[in-house]
């Protein structure tokens, strides 16, 4: 099955004129499920099964390699060994340990990079890539996390704990930097070079834990208020939907490749937004939601829900279901259903809502273009429904 990201490229290659293009679109359009046809989310995971067994024999090949790789490093630096009997020796064995953390991933990054230089570079097999880029980016960190380690004093945190005076916020919190800032240069590395879409979604998933390490860090050892950590991951997740908002603004049709990078994006920024959202609502703690707190999420989930028809994209709607759901049954438990009742209705309404929202996505998208100018920079970013 074509799709018009197929059909342009084809224009852009030569293949066929572009007057050729609009007519062959128009045919297939007559065959086929407009729907779609005009679809800006076609996930083109698989060209086929063989992607799927590939990207498995992928990943039992990388974790086969890291385990090699520790146990290897392991042997060569002669642990466990004896018990150390001193500070001295203590240190000594931590600073194998370290190593190991270290060096044991690198072989990982390396194999990872070469396959990915074939089945991502040449090949252009998204779903074993997406497989590789993951392993890269997680080996990436480890390693980074090894070597921080070092920037820390053995004997000092072996004294301090021996003392029961030991601080463990200032280690984790700067292994959190080291780890979480190799994965992002790992991720941009990988978007750099092979200009993966899914890189992005990692991208922004290591930037965003930067942040969540400096709220850490300046929190204390007790952690983040509700609050502060709801405003945080609000904040990241917002410019995160900023960014994706900007690769669409590039391709408004959803034909070229800005478009899969947008997804990637809004996929790692719905989440943040939601449950930023539902901190600064809730306030403290993990009491049970009541009646007006539900109703607030509803609320802003269901203008979540506009904003998200507007830009045409469905993930947006989807990374909020579950907490939709929640508050959803709360309120009608609250309303005097209760036990298998009120579970049975809260399916049915949500259920119902996404086969009917799924069932006429363009119909109600054109319903709620009606408020916003279809020219200009707004245009672009809430781009009109085709006819």
């Amino acid at each position: 099955m074509f799709d018009r990201t197929d059909i342009r490229a084809a224009v852009e290659a030569g293949a066929i004129s572009d007057e050729g293009a609009k007519r062959f679109e128009a045919f297939l359009k007559a065959r086929n499920d407009p729907e779609r046809m005009l679809d800006p989310e076609n996930l083109r995971f698989l060209s086929n099964f063989n992607d799927v067994f590939l990207t498995i024999g992928i990943v039992v090949l990388m974790v086969g390699l890291g385990f090699l790789s520790a146990i290897s490093m392991i042997n060569l630096m002669g642990l466990p060994g004896t018990d150390p009997e001193s500070i001295a020796e203590a240190a000594a064995f931590a600073g194998k340990i370290k190593l190991v953390v270290l060096l044991a991933p690198i072989p990982m990054i390396v194999a990872a990079w070469l396959l990915a230089e074939y089945f991502c570079g040449k090949r252009r097999l998204l779903l074993p890539s997406m497989a590789l880029s993951g392993f890269i980016v997680w080996a990436a960190s480890i390693s980074a996390l090894g070597l921080a380690t070092f920037f820390v004093s053995d004997e000092q945190v072996i004294a301090e704990g021996s003392r029961g005076d030991f601080n463990p916020l200032q280690v984790l919190t700067g292994m959190g930097y080291a780890g979480f800032a190799a994965a992002a240069l790992a991720a941009g590395a990988i978007f750099w070079r092979f200009r993966l879409p899914f890189s992005l979604f990692l991208l922004a998933g290591s930037i965003a834990g930067l942040f969540y390490t400096a709220v850490v860090q300046a929190s204390g050892i007790q952690g983040p208020t509700l609050m502060l950590g709801g405003a945080v991951t609000l904040a990241v997740g917002l410019a995160t939907l900023a960014s994706a908002i900007g690769f669409d603004m590039k391709d408004p049709t959803r034909s070229t490749r800005n478009s899969d990078h947008a997804f990637w994006l809004h996929m790692a920024a719905a989440p943040q937004i939601i449950f930023g959202v539902r901190a600064l609502v809730l306030g403290s703690g993990f009491d049970e939601a009541s009646t007006a707190f539900a109703t607030v999420m509803l609320i802003v989930l269901v203008l979540f829900g506009l904003i998200s028809l507007a830009i045409n994209r469905r993930a947006l709607i989807v990374s909020g279901l579950v907490t939709f759901t929640a508050s959803l049954w709360v309120l009608v438990n609250n309303s005097g259903w209760s036990g298998l009742n009120s579970l049975m209705l809260t399916a049915l309404i949500v259920g119902g809502s996404i086969v009917l929202l799924g069932g006429g996505w363009r119909t109600v998208r054109r319903t709620v273009l009606k408020v916003f100018p279809q020219e200009g920079t707004l245009g672009r970013i809430f781009p009109p429904e085709p006819a």
